[in-house]
């Protein structure tokens, strides 16, 4: 949560930068809601799923490993570290997955941006909207273009 209002607050920075930039000229903004975006677009869908699957795997064989070092009578600390281990991979696993989706929407965002001529494109999540009033609206866009 702390990651989205900083976000936000950078955007909001960025967004007032350039109109200054602009001399408060005109500024085409965009708006996306990334909640709708993995929740509705295939191919974010289909990295989720992927995820899902590889931390399952994951943790089975950790669940196996586990089992295998309790049998073997090993010290609760050399269990608590692989217990470190494996949540440290699994952490990994998540975060390679979670950059995968973040590129394939900014590219996306990107693209779109540059076929409408958005000066900018901003996250607008239901919870804490940053666009009121006004704005092109590209969430179905993105969507579309991540079929």
């Amino acid at each position: 949560m702390k990651q989205k209002k900083k976000r936000a607050a950078l955007l909001s920075v960025v967004f007032a930068a350039m109109m200054l930039a602009a001399g408060c000229g005109s500024a085409e903004i965009g708006y996306v809601d990334p909640t709708r975006v993995e929740k509705e677009a295939p191919a974010i869908m289909s990295i989720d799923a992927e995820m899902k699957t590889k931390m399952e795997e994951v943790q089975k064989q950790a669940e196996d490993d586990f089992k295998a070092k309790q049998a073997q009578n090993v010290s609760p600390d050399e269990l608590q570290k692989m217990q470190q281990q494996v949540m440290g991979q699994m952490q990994q696993t998540a975060n390679i997955y979670n950059q995968q989706k973040t590129i394939k929407m900014q590219t996306a965002i990107g693209e779109i941006a540059r076929t409408k001529k958005i000066d900018a494109v901003v996250y607008n999540v239901e919870e804490q909207k940053l666009v009121h009033l006004g704005g092109t609206d590209i969430t179905d866009d993105v969507i579309k273009a991540l079929q």
